[in-house]
């Protein structure tokens, strides 16, 4: 390839010059198309007749590994049959550090473990449908305020002169942030996105340590570095520090300006040797090679172009709609991309992911036969969005909930409402229903609840991307209570009907204690937004057509000093600042360690049966060893790609018979500035800088994810799970693993394992755990490795992070 080539394919065209939310330039000569990059985690943004999957939170409460990837393939399935390349997901940051944070929703839970193992499992699923991956957002983005430079002028807000920083110490970056990107990228992700804020106070998307050194070493990744939407802030800089494609393309906030970091500017400073022809023959390598590694995924070609446009929903119309240039031509085909498969998986994640937090007196399932003749059903959340359910980014907020708002929103083909699935399971009984959206005027609520046999109460709390903001809330949470004053409407109905079930469709933990321990409030249900199947899976679990089988993958505090607040004032310096002042110790880590009883704790669940656990047996497979050995060195280049000689005014803007569009972003060189091709030997390269690669690994890398020893396993732990109830049902084994302190403490427990198993009465079976070096190692930041401590290793089976069924030890001497 020429330069200007190569340069073609690392850097957006544009916001909204192309069909794509990102897509990069082509090259025709060699017939690669411009890539489509598309949001994302939870079905094909922006378009037509496509499954509105569960979120990905939805996803973590259903601890099954195998209908996590499953979830994957069919969203990687339909992102293809709409002519997708790359699709933008999974999301494994935020790891959920901030119970407010407004994309939490996005990820997988509150723990690096089911975060790395849901997120593995996505990947795979994603590529094995045909499309290349990338896990987003790298890394230590928890929350929405200040991640961008005058996204809001409100509060004072537009004072702020930087992206907030994320000031993370060396060994919970390794053992918390990092934990499931690594174990994303063993899986084979092809990307990795880089995040807005900055870590450390240096942008995620230009800091070499983040991405050359960490990713690309330690972890060995071998895909691409995309930015996120407007995260690039440098060109020389960014390129150096490891990024390798640039969307949209433009300028932070410069959209539709035909402004770049890149574009024509990276060509010139590969002309003028201030950046190393040899990166720019590795962006491109990184770009092209997911395609090639994969076999489930097709090299892009002409036949396999966007089918839809992000844009506009009519067929036909401007090629360039917001720049209201280019012809008259087809931009939706209207694709259907939905099938049983997809309507089948995303159905089944909705189900398994409801978690049942109360249930006492045996009041769910819901039966004519114990007396329930007559329901009432409430809430705004029960019933349709009188905006409808498809407003722009998904933050229609009067209705059911299907997902949060933002980039990962996805529109919906239809919705079933709470309101509409339990109205049809009551219908089947002969039950009688009312209905009571409102909560302003609570006259007819009330008068409904006094004669009801039960009440079902839908109460909610939204949040979503920084760039929406809703009744206050920019993104992120102003608060843990429910929206629509739902507190008051539980008191109104409680206090008149004796069996008031709760169902609290939210974004993450909300605040409780008002009404939790209510003693007409019978039965609470959580459950994260479950997309487009969100009311019959809800209704399929409260008249137990579904034996509910979710875990909460987070903790429900009892006080809100409890959960780390969101940065939302700014210092003298007007330079934003987040200190991970908790450090390894994530939510239900926090709790163990401070001996705080929260209210519901992470890995909890009820179920409709009853299951013991016992015979527990650990085994050692292979001998532990305290220290990694060293990975092998670097193998030499097997082939030299040679540095383009062609004559620089071969990159010049080739002006005849060219139809430039206005805002697209072209490669060429432009302007007389850029045509001085005199080589820059006065730029400020940053300190320590140098081109010699390196020779050999660092001790903790060498392999895709890091050391392959750290994937070693060590023991093997087994368990007997018994249903001894009268119901068919699944349970989640969850094995902790406690840890010497050797030679740093560590958490009291940490998740190691989980396995869902679902069996009938009376039925048994074995559940199995693999732990292996990783699990049990710490980070040791002074020898900047993993290492294994000598000492005594207890391991808990498990209902819950505190509900220790069966426990054993294992004991690792020096």
């Amino acid at each position: 390839m020429s330069i200007v080539e190569k340069v073609n394919l690392t850097t957006g065209t544009g916001w909204g010059s192309g069909p794509c939310i990102g897509n990069t330039g082509s090259v025709p000569r060699l017939g690669i198309p411009n890539l489509c990059l598309q949001d994302g985690p939870n079905g094909v943004r922006y378009t037509d007749f496509v499954t509105h999957f569960p979120s990905g939170l939805a996803a973590g409460s259903t601890f099954n590994k195998g209908l996590i990837y499953l979830r994957g393939k069919a969203i990687g399935l339909e992102h293809r049959r709409k002519g997708v390349n790359i699709v933008l997901g999974p999301t494994v940051g935020p790891i959920g550090a901030k119970a407010a944070g407004g994309r939490n929703w996005e990820s997988f839970g509150a723990d690096p473990y089911l975060q790395g193992t849901a997120g593995a499992a996505t990947v795979e699923g994603m590529q094995d449908g045909g499309v290349v991956s990338v896990v987003r957002h790298f890394i230590g983005y928890e929350q929405e305020h200040f991640r961008q430079v005058g996204e809001w002028d409100e509060n004072g807000w537009d004072q702020q002169t930087c992206s907030i920083s994320s000031n993370i110490a060396d060994r919970a970056m390794h053992e918390v942030y990092m934990w499931p990107f690594a174990e994303a990228i063993r899986a084979g992700a092809g990307g990795v996105m880089c995040s807005y804020n900055a870590v450390n106070n240096t942008n995620a998307c230009e800091n070499s340590y983040l991405l050359n050194y960490l990713l690309k070493e330690e972890m060995a990744f071998q895909g691409f570095v995309v930015s996120d939407w407007g995260a690039q802030h440098s060109g020389v800089y960014s390129a150096l520090a490891g990024l390798d494609m640039t969307m949209p393309g433009e300028v932070s906030d410069s959209w539709l300006s035909g402004k770049s970091h890149w574009g024509p500017l990276l060509t010139r400073a590969i002309y003028n040797q201030t950046i190393p022809q040899e990166r720019l023959n590795d962006m491109v390598i990184r770009i092209l090679v997911p395609f090639l590694a994969c076999d489930s995924i097709d090299f892009p070609s002409e036949e396999s172009t966007p089918n839809f446009s992000s844009w506009a929903h009519h067929t036909y119309g401007q090629e360039f709609p917001y720049q209201h240039a280019g012809p008259i031509v087809q931009q939706n085909w209207h694709i259907e991309a939905r099938s049983k498969f997809s309507d089948q998986i995303a159905l089944n994640v909705a189900r398994e992911a409801v978690v049942l937090l109360k249930n006492c007196g045996q009041n769910l399932p819901v039966a004519r036969s114990d007396g329930i003749r007559n329901i009432l059903i409430a809430g705004v959340g029960a019933g349709l969005d009188p905006n409808g359910y498809n407003c722009k980014d998904q933050r229609c907020v009067d209705g059911t909930m299907t997902s949060g708002w933002g980039s990962a929103a996805v529109n919906n083909p239809y919705v079933v409402t709470p309101y509409e699935a339990l109205t049809e399971k009551a219908k089947e009984q002969g039950i009688t229903v009312n209905f009571a959206s409102e909560t302003d005027d609570l006259d007819q609520v009330e008068h409904y609840s006094s004669i009801a046999d039960m009440a079902i109460v839908v109460v909610q709390a939204f949040s979503g991307e920084g760039y929406i903001e809703v009744d206050g809330n920019y993104g992120d949470r102003k608060n843990l209570t429910l929206w629509h004053d739902g507190e008051k409407l539980i008191s109104a109905i409680a206090d008149r009907c004796q069996k008031t079930v709760v169902v609290v469709n939210s974004v993450g933990p909300v605040h409780m204690e008002e009404w939790v321990d209510n003693d007409n409030v019978v039965a609470i249900l959580y459950a994260a937004p479950l997309g487009q199947f969100v009311g019959q899976a809800i209704a399929d679990v409260i008249f137990g057509e579904v034996n509910p089988s979710g875990r909460l993958p987070f903790t429900i505090g009892r006080k809100l000093l409890h959960y780390v607040p969101i940065v939302d004032t700014l210092c003298e310096d007007k330079r934003p600042q987040d200190n991970f002042d908790r450090d390894i110790y994530l939510d239900y880590r926090f709790f163990e360690k401070h001996t705080i009883k929260p209210r519901y704790e992470f890995g909890y669940g009820l179920s409709y049966t009853s299951f013991s656990v016992s015979e527990l047996q650990i085994t050692e497979i292979n001998p532990p060893t305290e220290y990694l050995p060293y990975a092998e060195e670097y193998l030499s280049p097997f082939h030299t790609i040679l540095d383009d000689v062609c004559d620089p005014e071969d990159a010049l803007f080739p002006h005849e018979d060219f139809d430039a569009y206005p805002g697209y972003i072209y490669p060429y060189l432009y302007n007389e500035r850029l045509r001085n091709f005199d080589i820059d030997e006065k730029f400020d390269y940053p300190f320590g800088y140098s081109q010699e690669p390196r020779q050999s690994p660092p001790l903790s890398g060498g392999g895709i994810g890091g050391n392959p020893a750290l994937w070693e396993v060590l023991y093997e732990v087994t368990a007997k799970v018994h249903n001894d109830g009268k119901y068919q049902g699944a349970y989640v084994a969850q094995l902790y693993l406690e840890l010497p302190s050797t030679l740093a403490a560590s958490p009291h427990k940490m998740l190691r394992g989980y396995d869902k198993v679902s069996l009938q009465p009376g039925e048994c079976t074995t559940v199995k755990f693999r732990l292996t070096r990783k699990d049990m190692s710490i980070w040791d930041s002074p020898s900047q490795q993993w290492i294994l401590q000598t000492g005594t290793y207890e391991i808990y089976v498990s209902s819950s992070s505190r509900q220790i069924e069966v426990s054993g030890e294992i004991d690792i001497g020096c």
